[in-house]
């Protein structure tokens, strides 16, 4: 069994596609030399012949870019019994108990409240001309890290930017609340609370159990 991870290039087109159903929206089998057609429902906002960078570079493609990652016992990246001790807590209840577990709130000077379990530190403030709000289109390099141990589950900055339409609940919400208000050239860390970010369950495709606080960078390239 397989899950997968999705890219779009060039970047500055990622804003402008859209999908409405993917394969990679849930765990796929695929066996060893088969060859299996994974539909992709999408369309691509008019608008994307009017983008002036797109115009300059004369792009009239797009490129969308799928990254597989094993899930089978033997071969998999993440923790087999973690999980099943994971779905064990779970029955016997003891996740409710880690969920009286305090929020740790992070200190500093430039450390700025957005509720009481997500926090923001502007590391550089932005152009201070285009803000992130509903339903615009994002362009963003993005650092995800465990907050307790730091460990790195995702970086965008060696390769394609991360593109999502804001406040439409397609990411976790701390993410959603942090980055409202952001501005274009921003960069700021945004640490949130568990239940902001995948809460009691966690995230198997990154490995993250559940009851993990989180901390993003993100750096605000383009919003439309």
């Amino acid at each position: 069994a397989v899950v997968s991870t999705q890219s779009t290039g060039p970047y500055e087109a990622g804003s402008y596609f859209n999908k409405i159903q993917c394969f990679c929206f849930d765990e796929q089998t695929l066996h060893p030399g088969e060859e299996l057609d994974m539909p992709v429902f999408f369309y691509i906002d008019p608008e994307f012949a009017l983008d002036p960078d797109l115009i300059r570079d004369k792009c009239d493609n797009v490129v969308l870019h799928y990254t597989f990652y094993n899930t089978d016992e033997k071969e998999s990246r993440f923790d087999i019994p973690e999980l099943v001790g994971r779905v064990t807590s779970m029955i016997t209840g003891e996740d409710k108990k880690q969920d009286a577990i305090g929020f740790k709130i992070p200190e500093g000077e430039n450390i700025h409240k957005v509720n009481d379990l997500v926090y923001k530190e502007v590391v550089r403030k932005g152009y201070e001309k285009d803000f992130v709000v509903p339903g615009c289109k994002v362009v963003c390099h993005v650092t995800g890290s465990v907050k307790d141990t730091g460990r790195v589950f995702w970086c965008t900055k060696d390769g394609t930017p991360f593109t999502y339409t804001a406040g439409i609940g397609s990411l976790i919400e701390g993410w959603e609340e942090g980055c409202i208000g952001m501005s274009e050239g921003e960069i700021s860390k945004i640490v949130m609370s568990s239940k902001k970010g995948y809460g009691k369950i966690g995230n198997r495709s990154w490995n993250i159990p559940g009851h993990t606080d989180l901390e993003f960078e993100i750096e605000i390239l383009a919003v439309r």
